[in-house]
């Protein structure tokens, strides 16, 4: 039974009473549930298995793991709550139920018995924190309203026994540090320990709180979240206090764990859940099902590059020819149907949540640009997904190209291999990978079709049949894409999260930063190779304000490109009516370096693809035991001339200095 109790929920746990409401139970029904439920903790959570149970009447049990502490929720039988019962199911143990029919005395057995349950293995300490919401006839903390939301908080304690202000300290810091449409949390803490919130006294008596070595903290919750009437919920305010709320909780049960309990977190983060429920590994699997379907770079780039070349020479550069692409592999209007099919409001953990919004928001921008392709609004969703070229990084990449003349010769000499000759390289390479971990079935081929460099889609390497690769390019190139894309896209597949593998959203920006700091690492960054990323910026910012095709090409010619090169990097900028990815190549490099240089760790960045924005969030994950290591690092690190590099990275080199 359990893991399966959730299918008996309601579908609606922050709607009006009349959509909670099931079949009403007898009193010996719910008795008789309740008895089970008491039975469960004894054996499942005695014996560190999860528990997970529908409580009689409405509610909810969840304990990950026995903890010495849990975050409940009491709805008040004479108002409605909406809401506020998501506000505890951050935690890896919580209880929300209502205090109609006899529920509070039901959910006062139920921690009672979970406390002495779990207390012996703790140090015999046990900490709730109830939530409420602060009803109406109790003035706010600070004066707020519907339409200018403030967020606000009032701390209620009972401690028979013990003293916990320090946790009080800890938790009233964490919540004033709570944000709301840009203004800070108001926190009250009440000194008289007498005083709680209306009907909200604490859940166990006194005298079974001093045998249990039980304290209590209230926290009434100013209900920004909720409309008037309080039956329904502004579900944007409450997602985001949910997401700032919840670490709160978690650093202050870790200052009482560590103060007053044998337990030993490794930081507030390992609080957090660890089993998942059956619904995330769901629309993990149904966001990845969408995201698998296409390949954005792959139905963006032409298929008639030399074509359009050949026109473009004839013409004198005068005019350019039209592009061709590939057929659409999907339908973006049916895809978009699947993909806000997918119901994540069924994720109640906010860091789980907050990762799969991002990803389907994501994915529908860029199934927007397929559906696009080829015409003008194609730039607008270009540019929402990928960003402008900042004022920054346009002075970086101008810096780039005047400090390095285009007459600037690599030190290692020129010369080209074969294709077949990189690809064989290449696939060694791989199999490398491959004697580490059998899951790694990547593939190097050489297509004619691919005409706009290398590419990495999904786990083979592409390479155009006609390519021209420097022999002093050829290590760092490897590097690049065996090395990076492909190692973090095998690492993410041996993760249980599918998004690790395709990407959280917005993963290309540091993707491309690791890629190009390894061909660095590895001996192989030119003064070709930097020009050409910082002249990617220059056709992008060119682009963005209105620049044509030809302006563009003839503006990267007086910066000392050959007309080749600069049509290469032209048409790069320019596929699919307008792609500005191109400018995070140098931005993503920027990211990287100061990374490093702040004291950043190397190694979660392979952990799969991510973002630079989601290293917390792996900590986080890593924390909690979701996520593992890295399956395997980049080859390239093994070198000790790498790790050389990697010292002088940290110690600030900048990015001129990446010349060797």
């Amino acid at each position: 039974m359990d893991g399966k109790g959730s299918r008996a929920a309601r579908p609606d746990k922050s709607g009006p009473r009349a959509k909670k409401e099931s079949a009403p139970l007898s009193d010996k029904t719910a008795a008789s549930k309740t008895k089970a439920i008491v039975e469960a903790i004894g054996e499942r959570v005695a014996s560190g298995a999860r528990l997970r149970r529908t409580l009689p009447g409405y509610g909810r049990l969840h304990v990950d793991r026995p903890l010495p502490f849990i975050a409940v929720h009491v709805e008040p039988e004479d108002r409605r709550d909406a809401g506020t019962n998501q506000l505890v199911t951050t935690e890896a143990s919580y209880l929300y139920t209502s205090a109609a029919k006899g529920g509070r005395k039901r959910a006062a057995m139920l921690v009672r018995t979970l406390a002495e349950t779990v207390r012996p293995a703790f140090g015999n300490q046990f900490l709730i924190v109830a939530i409420c919401s602060r009803p109406p006839e109790h003035p706010p903390v600070v004066e707020s309203s519907k339409d200018n939301p403030h967020p606000a908080f009032r701390l209620f304690s009972s401690a028979p026994g013990y003293n916990i202000d320090s946790i009080i300290e800890v938790l009233e810091r964490h919540l004033k540090a709570i944000e709301v449409g840009g203004r800070r949390a108001a926190v009250e803490v009440v000194q008289n320990v007498r005083e709680f919130p209306h009907r909200e006294r604490p859940l166990l008596k006194s005298e079974a709180m001093r045998r249990l070595g039980c304290a209590q903290i209230t926290i009434e919750v100013e209900p920004v979240y909720q409309m008037v009437g309080g039956g329904e919920v502004y579900p944007t305010i409450l997602k985001n206090l949910r997401r700032r709320l919840g670490p709160a909780l978690k650093h202050a049960f870790f200052h009482f764990a560590e103060r007053d309990t044998s337990l030993r977190p490794k930081n507030f983060q390992s609080l957090g859940r660890r089993a998942l429920v059956r619904a995330v590994w769901d629309v993990d699997a149904r966001l990845d099902e969408v995201a698998s379907r296409f390949d954005l770079l792959l139905e963006v780039n032409p298929i008639n590059t030399e074509a359009v070349w050949n026109g473009f020479r004839k013409s004198h550069f005068e005019k350019v020819p039209p592009f061709r692409y590939r057929p659409l592999s999907v339908d973006p209007i049916i895809a978009k149907r699947k993909l806000y099919s997918i119901p994540l409001e069924k994720i109640e953990d906010p860091t789980i949540s907050f990762l799969f919004s991002q990803k389907q928001e994501e994915l529908d921008r860029q199934l927007t640009m397929l559906h696009d392709r080829g015409t003008p609004r194609f730039l607008l969703g270009s540019i929402l997904l990928y960003g402008r070229v900042s004022k920054e990084l346009l002075r970086s990449a101008e810096g780039i190209l005047e400090q390095i003349s285009s007459t600037t010769r690599s030190p290692t000499g020129g010369g080209t291999i074969p294709v077949e000759e990189f690809a064989k390289q290449a696939r060694e390479e791989v199999a490398y990978y491959r004697e580490i971990w059998d899951g790694v079935d990547g593939t190097v081929e050489v297509v004619p079709g691919v005409s706009s460099g290398l590419m990495v889609s999904k786990g083979r390497l592409l390479v155009p049949s006609r390519s021209r690769i420097p022999l002093n390019r050829v290590d760092a190139l490897i590097q690049h894409e065996i090395g990076t894309h492909l190692v973090t896209y095998f690492n993410g597949k041996a993760q249980r999260f599918k998004q690790l593998q395709n990407g959280f959203a917005g993963y290309e920006e540091l993707q491309e930063g690791i890629a190009v700091l390894a061909e660095y690492l590895a001996g192989g960054m030119t003064p070709a190779r930097l020009r050409t990323l910082a002249a990617r910026v220059i056709g992008v910012d060119a682009l963005t304000n209105g620049a044509s095709f030809i302006d563009v090409f003839r503006l990267l010619c007086r910066y000392g490109f050959s007309r080749q090169q600069a049509f290469n990097i032209t048409i790069r900028v320019f596929r699919g009516g307008g792609l500005v990815k191109d400018c995070i190549y140098l931005r993503g490099l920027l990211t990287v370096l100061e990374y490093l240089r702040n004291g950043g760790e190397f190694e979660p960045l392979f952990v799969g693809k991510i973002a630079a924005k989601h290293i917390p969030i792996v900590r986080e994950l890593q924390s909690r035991h979701v996520l593992d290591p890295p399956k395997f690092l980049p080859r390239f690190v093994t070198r000790p001339e790498c790790q050389e590099r990697l010292e002088l990275v940290r110690q600030g080199l900048n990015v001129y200095e990446l010349l060797e």
